[in-house]
């Protein structure tokens, strides 16, 4: 019974994963991509237009909708290094493929009904390749804390994801977007954060409940407050999550205490690694996908790989402060 529950999550993560990865890239890709002209006032020079903070947003939430179908890939087939593996390289051939769909700029609401049935039956492939390659192998307890702490991490960071326009936006069909929008990034909190769970030993749900709670609370003023009110909840939103995680083991209050901080301490100077990596590959992605260049001014990042680092970051740190209370196997199947 409780191995059942853990595989239909993990089917729900795939199909959850495929539907959004497609309407993100054949809906919401082509509405967000430049393809104007402007005209400069003092010499009447037209330059094609260029993009801005958060324009490739779809390309976030894309990725985040492929390291979903990975999450559920190994809930299903048991966080086992065979299997963990061959998941990793079905998402990363998936991100291969998802480039160049982008590139050959497809679109239109029938073209994403058709992507999600190819992303599930994908997802149903990489499951079955996994079973196979991991089959008699046992699960690790050091890879379901890993991946659990990087969906948790990822499911803060999707938060985090936001349109380009200023508030408040006032044009209807921009208003649209930003209620899908919405719709999107509550998909992928709800299965990052379910699957994170599945991931992890439930004898402690008590204790990882209120580290999980102020991780939810922190949302509210990483995204809508400024100031020293702002930077507290860009901090705590990603750092509960790690704990909350951490939690799910045999671990003393006061310790969970110290890896909550220790993760906000690092997340200072990681900040600015993360945000130059990031960038740096966001913007090879764009060029990549044939898409109109960022801004110089402002910045191609790519939150979905800062997420990933970010939380094996986070997972080495809460591992290393909890490792004598790691046990032998997680219960996945």
């Amino acid at each position: 019974m409780g191995m059942s529950w853990r595989v239909l999550v993990g089917a729900v993560s795939g199909a959850v994963a495929a539907v959004i990865w497609a309407v993100s890239l054949a809906v919401y890709q082509p509405y967000m991509e430049p393809d104007g002209f402007w005209t400069d006032p003092a010499t009447g020079e037209t330059y094609p237009e260029i993009g801005s903070n958060n324009t490739y947003w779809p390309r976030d939430v894309r990725q985040l909708a492929i390291l979903l179908a990975f999450v559920g890939v190994v809930i299903v087939c048991r966080a086992s290094l065979r299997a963990v593996l061959v998941a990793a390289a079905g998402a990363v051939a998936w991100a291969g493929v998802d480039l160049a769909l982008d590139r050959a700029d497809v679109h239109s609401g029938p073209a994403a009904a058709w992507l999600a049935v190819g992303g599930a039956v994908a997802f149903a492939g990489i499951v079955g390749a996994a079973r196979k390659m991991g089959s008699g192998e046992g699960g690790s307890a050091f890879a379901g804390h890993l991946l659990a702490t990087i969906a948790a991490v990822a499911a803060a960071v999707t938060v985090l994801i936001t349109t380009p326009w200023d508030e408040p936006v006032t044009d209807a069909a921009d208003v649209r977007v930003e209620n899908a929008l919405t719709l999107l990034k509550v998909g992928l909190v709800v299965m990052l954060a379910a699957g994170a769970v599945a991931l992890l030993p439930l004898d402690r749900v008590a204790w990882m409940a209120p580290f999980a709670g102020i991780a939810a609370l922190a949302a509210w003023p990483a995204t809508a407050a400024y100031g020293w009110l702002g930077a507290l909840g860009l901090v705590l939103l990603p750092a509960a999550a790690a704990a909350a995680v951490a939690a799910a083991w045999d671990v003393s209050l006061p310790r969970l205490l110290g890896i909550t901080a220790a993760c906000a301490v690092a997340l200072i100077p990681a900040y600015l690694l993360l945000y130059f990596i990031g960038s740096s590959i966001g913007g090879a992605m764009t060029a990549l996908a044939g898409n109109p260049a960022i801004n110089s001014a402002d910045t191609d990042l790519s939150l979905s790989v800062a997420a990933v680092l970010l939380g094996a970051l986070f997972a080495l740190i809460s591992h290393a402060l909890a490792r004598p209370a790691v046990r032998e196997e997680v219960p996945v199947a």
